[in-house]
């Protein structure tokens, strides 16, 4: 119900104010409510709570007829503008900020305050509880909430000391710009109906600022969007102004939300008024959108493959093919109900009369729909022959299994038991701890061999008698001439009877190495050349090393390695004996940030690290296996990619995600299986 008081005949002075009307709404009575001003431009306002306190308060009160306010109301106390709403509309601010410091003024005689200008955000409504003749406070007196009737004198209130025994002087909703938070526009093109994105500027204190990257995840880009008035859809946290940059200083910093919180103030580690970022570059961005999502296939009629169409707001489009990958076409076909193995297909060539979204998924793959999923902004650089297809099955599984039954490791990942040989303590990635010679069986190295001189190339894996995995940088430019593969080598510098040399006859680099960035599917397969009909002879210091099923989660791995023969400095040489360190697999957000931002992560790195400068790999130990237990068999989960080298700040590694080239692994070795056949 709205109560209204037409303001009676102005004089000629009076005649000048903007306000025609005062009323109060959502209050439940003629003396509580949100203030709406009707001003000369005949349209109703609301009154900016910046700067509102008793004196204006007091003032809409007597000019409502009252003897003065009981309370001043902020951050849209009263729920005049839903969350939804916020984002449908800007409401009318009066857009003169008045100042009602002289006594016994009415609300239409207050001057302009020396800041013309509102910069208020949707739900910074002010609002009034008016006095009565039940009011218990003197007029002079602040009402705590408790209901014991305590009072307090009015300029204790918001002074940042509890009087009140509730701390209702202090509350967030009276004292602060509660969840009052912005979105810049942004310098990307994004045309997602219904969505809303940019870097994220709040309010604190009357003053927007910009929020930090810092160790952000997607629960914060949940709150922000939440109060943003987007609930439960999909949001998407962005690092390194990745969306642009916002103006004003670093106000907000590390919020480590939980995701259920209604705004940041709630988040368990907010910090407020300053921020530990040196670098303007470092704007917290967000992506929001909750209008839901479908998706189906279309393209050649058979139900269960075929050119991907997502339908947001009430649109159908496609996919662009642009880094779309296994993880993505994973989690579509799962949203189509099919909970088994799925395949991803580039149909350049293949021009579409939809609508091509200009976005590129970047999931993980264990996602249950799209919304949960990271994105990459195209700007316009999809064309209408680039579309993502899949094909998708209900056979869970499948690939693993075939894999292991065309690599035939039915021993792989366990090492031998070294407890019961006879061993000298002769090793120590750098920072590392001395393995056994019979720890990492799977080790091998990449060699150069020129007429006077051998040298280390790179690390990598056995992983079965015939197939070695590496990381494709390695062999990009050394190629396979003058490369060979040494397997059950301990130290370089001795002849210890297990070593065993092969070239290469084979090698498959990524199709789309460095497509998204630097060292992107950063992966290459190596098929050894066979001696006298044989491959990799196994043994006690020769084993290969279990693959991951595409369905494994990072997120529960521990206690992983990193082995190598890398130097433990950048200008050293390598070490004559493999490092060995145990270390942890860093969150993607942190990762992100680590690194610069989503421009140079994506979906095939895993960011591994404890932030501890005298541990990380170093030169040489490229491709180089990361391992982790399973099931009681180590099992391959990455391979070292890339880092800062030797590095002796705190920094991560990127290695390669192992899990995402499992069906790539598994189309090559039985193309070669096919071609002897």
């Amino acid at each position: 119900m709205k109560y209204l008081l037409l303001l009676g005949f102005l004089s000629l002075t009076q005649a000048k104010s903007p306000i025609r009307e005062i009323r109060l709404t959502n209050g439940g009575s003629n003396h509580a409510g949100n203030i709406e001003v009707l001003t000369s431009s005949a349209r109703y306002s609301y009154i900016c709570d910046d700067g509102f306190g008793f004196p204006e308060a007091d003032a809409v009160c007597r000019e409502l007829g009252f003897e003065g306010a009981e309370q001043y109301t902020r951050n849209d106390h009263f729920s005049s503008i839903s969350r939804r709403s916020r984002r449908r509309f800007s409401p009318n601010f009066l857009p003169d900020r008045l100042n009602c410091s002289e006594p016994d003024s009415l609300y239409t005689k207050c001057p302009l305050a020396s800041i013309p200008q509102h910069e208020c955000a949707p739900s910074e409504v002010a609002g009034v509880i008016c006095r009565t003749p039940n009011s218990i406070c003197q007029p002079d007196q602040f009402l705590c909430r408790d209901n014991t009737g305590t009072c307090i004198e009015r300029d204790l209130v918001c002074d940042g000391s509890r009087q009140c025994p509730d701390g209702s002087d202090e509350a967030p909703e009276l004292c602060t710009d509660m969840g009052v938070v912005r979105l810049t526009p942004s310098n990307v093109i994004l045309n997602i109906p219904g969505a809303v994105y940019g870097s994220v500027q709040v309010k604190h204190l009357e003053e927007w600022g910009v929020m930090c990257d810092d160790n952000v995840s997607v629960n914060d880009a949940k709150v922000v969007c939440r109060t943003l008035g987007y609930n439960d859809g999909w949001s998407v946290a962005f690092t390194r102004s990745y969306l642009g940059e916002a103006p004003g200083p670093m106000i907000v910093d590390t919020p480590k939300c939980l995701g259920n919180e209604q705004w940041l103030g709630q988040c368990p580690q907010i910090t407020f008024g300053s921020s530990d970022c040196r670098e303007r570059r470092q704007n917290f961005g967000v992506f929001c959108y909750d209008e839901g999502i479908e998706v189906r296939l279309s393209g050649n009629g058979v139900p269960n493959k075929g050119r991907v169409e997502l339908k947001m707001g009430v649109i159908w489009g496609t996919v662009c093919d642009s880094g779309f990958d296994v993880f993505d076409a994973q989690v579509l076909c799962r949203m189509l109900g099919y909970d088994g193995d799925a395949a991803a297909h580039r149909q350049s060539g293949l021009s579409s009369t939809k609508e091509i979204w200009d976005l590129r998924l970047d999931c993980l793959g264990n996602e249950r729909n799209v919304q949960d999923c990271r994105i990459r902004v195209l700007n316009g650089t999809c064309h209408s022959t680039q579309t993502a297809g899949v094909t998708c099955s209900h056979n869970r599984g499948k690939v693993d299994s075939d894999l292991r039954a065309a690599l035939g490791n039915p021993d792989c990942g366990v090492p031998e038991d070294s407890s019961n040989q006879f061993l000298t303590r002769l090793a120590r990635v750098r920072g590392g701890f001395p393995p056994s010679r019979f720890d990492s069986p799977w080790l091998v190295s990449l060699r150069r061999t020129n007429p006077n001189r051998e040298s280390l190339l790179c690390g990598g894996a056995i992983i079965s008698e015939d197939f070695v995995i590496t990381a494709a940088h390695c062999l990009t430019t050394a190629g396979r001439l003058n490369t060979v593969i040494r397997v059950g080598d301990y130290n370089s510098q001795f002849n210890e009877d297990s070593e065993q040399d092969y070239f290469i006859d084979k090698v498959w680099i990524h199709e789309y190495e460095d497509e998204l960035g630097f060292n992107d599917n950063d992966v290459a397969l190596i098929k050894i050349e066979r001696k006298n009909g044989r491959g990799i002879r196994f043994g006690p210091r020769v084993k290969p090393v279990c693959l991951p099923s595409i369905y494994d989660d990072y997120s529960e791995l521990s206690k992983c390695t990193v082995i190598g023969w890398g130097p433990k400095f950048f200008l050293d040489d390598p070490e004559s004996r493999p490092n060995e360190a145990e270390t942890d697999i860093v969150s993607d957000y942190t990762c992100e940030g680590s690194i610069g931002g989503p421009k140079n992560f994506t979906s095939s790195m895993v960011c591994v690290g404890r932030f501890n400068p005298n541990v990380n790999a170093c030169k040489g130990d490229s491709g180089g296996p990361f391992t982790c237990p399973m099931n009681g068999r180590q099992t391959l989960y990455g391979m070292v990619s890339s880092g800062r080298a030797c590095s002796f700040s705190a920094s991560v590694d990127i290695y390669v995600r192992a899990t995402k080239f499992v069906d790539w692994i598994l189309e090559k070795v039985l193309s070669t299986q096919v071609r002897q056949f």
